[in-house]
């Protein structure tokens, strides 16, 4: 190969570089335009990113608060919240959506000094969007709610400590990514969280002193918020049909976190195909060292214009990924798509090129393991860096090894120039044969 044409396959490099740079940009820029519209529609629709349910109170005055003085915490609480999981699809976003129904049974003891009624305060989570079927009763006997106060979300009933009572709340709502139960006011609205994982702890500490809280889920790939900010279970959670079952009991806590559980997401394809994009360079480069170490070791000659076939063929991955990930509900099926397409333009196009035999050998296993094995690293959270370090490495020992007899000066050694041609002279015309004297007649002289 010559030193021109080595710069031109790096041209060809350059070129398809500022085309996935493009193309990650625009990606980028549908994803954040597409994420600030539908976010607002999905908080509409199903309600905050986190859904908090506080712990009720007893206190004196109607309009009091948790801190007002004289309040107190329920003395025994059993509560249950079956979480029903679903994943919505928008473009290239993927939100995680869940129902709730909660229900809760608080018994409040008697007072011996207490000579007025007092009341029963319940705040249904911040900023949700709706609630149904919303019930209370007081001693297993339903008690009407007023309608204002469903429509605040805090409800007020008078309670008397003459003896003790049991309350039990139960309702249905909705919301995104995680539900915690507080058992004390939080010190933030639920939808300033700003992570799906981390929920902050609440403002005041609390005593628990007979305390259950049961969670069932209808999925298996069940997490909760980050331990710095809530409690986990002290116990693993148990299967149930369809789901998992997560069990928080305890005697005499005295906490300020709450509990609760993260919804399983799937990862939204439009980070990851800017990602990728941006990425690929680094795929299409180890592939093109490849590809030319077994182009000199083999003697093959291929073209510059193969190498920018070559690189049509690894950008069609990205763009058809691009805009067919919208289409299709699973990011999954299409990565496998577009990298059968991918794989199917090259190989079929070097096999012309080359021979069968070359494009299955060594295209074909190159481009699964740069391309399509360097991009599906990306599913793994944690373990991208990881994977294509470990694969540079590989490459670099396997090249260095293949490489390490080559006289790269014959490689790139500018071809002798030809000595000038001379043009051939005309050829000599055999002169025609003298004839013969003619022989005269009669014997000859003596």
């Amino acid at each position: 190969m010559s030193v021109l044409r080595f710069f031109a396959v790096v041209f060809i490099f350059g070129v398809a570089t500022t085309a996935w740079c493009v193309l990650g940009g625009v990606t980028h820029l549908r994803t954040e335009m597409q994420d600030a519209k539908l976010s607002k529609q999905m908080e509409s629709l199903w309600g905050p990113k986190v859904v908090t349910q506080s712990a009720p109170y007893w206190v004196r005055d109607p309009d009091g608060e948790r801190t007002a003085a004289g309040a107190i915490p329920p003395a025994a609480s059993t509560i249950a919240a079956d979480l029903k999981h679903e994943h919505r699809c928008k473009g290239l976003l993927r939100y995680s959506t869940f129902a709730v129904d909660f229900s809760g049974r608080y018994s409040f003891p008697a007072g011996q000094q207490e000579k007025q009624p007092g009341f029963f305060i319940f705040h249904l989570p911040r900023d949700i969007t709706r609630h149904e079927n919303l019930r209370l009763a007081v001693d297993d006997k339903e008690v009407p709610i007023p309608a204002e106060q469903k429509l605040t979300g805090r409800l007020s009933v008078p309670l008397p400590r003459d003896a003790e009572h049991v309350v039990s709340v139960a309702f249905t709502t909705f919301g995104q990514d995680m539900w915690v139960y507080a058992p004390g006011e939080t010190a933030q609205g639920s939808s300033d969280w700003p992570d799906h994982r981390a929920a902050p702890a609440g403002a005041d500490m609390i005593e628990l002193g007979d305390f259950s809280l049961t969670v069932t889920t209808n999925f298996r790939d069940i997490d909760y918020p980050e331990e710095e900010f809530a409690q986990s279970p002290r116990s693993s959670a148990t299967p149930t049909d369809g789901g998992m079952k997560a069990t928080w009991e305890y005697q005499g806590l005295v906490t300020r976190q709450p509990m609760g559980v993260v919804m399983p997401t799937r990862q939204s394809a439009g980070p990851i195909v800017t990602r990728m994009s941006l990425f690929a360079p680094v795929s299409l480069l180890f592939f093109f060292t490849v590809l030319f170490t077994v182009v000199v070791r083999r003697h093959i000659a291929l073209h510059p214009m193969h190498y920018l076939f070559i690189s049509a063929g690894f950008f069609a991955f990205h763009i058809l990924l691009a805009y067919l990930a919208p289409v299709i509900d699973s990011i999954q099926g299409s990565f496998w798509i577009c990298a059968a397409v991918s794989v199917f333009l090259v190989v079929s196009y070097m096999r012309l090129a080359a021979g069968v035999k070359f494009a299955v050998s060594y295209v074909a296993l190159a481009q699964l393991i740069y391309l399509v094995g360097f991009s599906y690293a990306f599913f793994w959270k944690g373990y991208t860096g990881l994977t294509v370090v470990i694969g540079a490495i590989a490459t670099l020992f396997v090249l260095m090894q293949a490489t390490g007899r080559i006289d790269w000066f014959k490689v790139f050694r500018k071809p002798a120039l030809a000595p000038p041609r001379v043009p051939e002279a005309a050829p000599v015309q055999p002169a025609p044969p003298t004839p013969p004297l003619p022989r005269p007649d009669g014997p000859p002289a003596r």
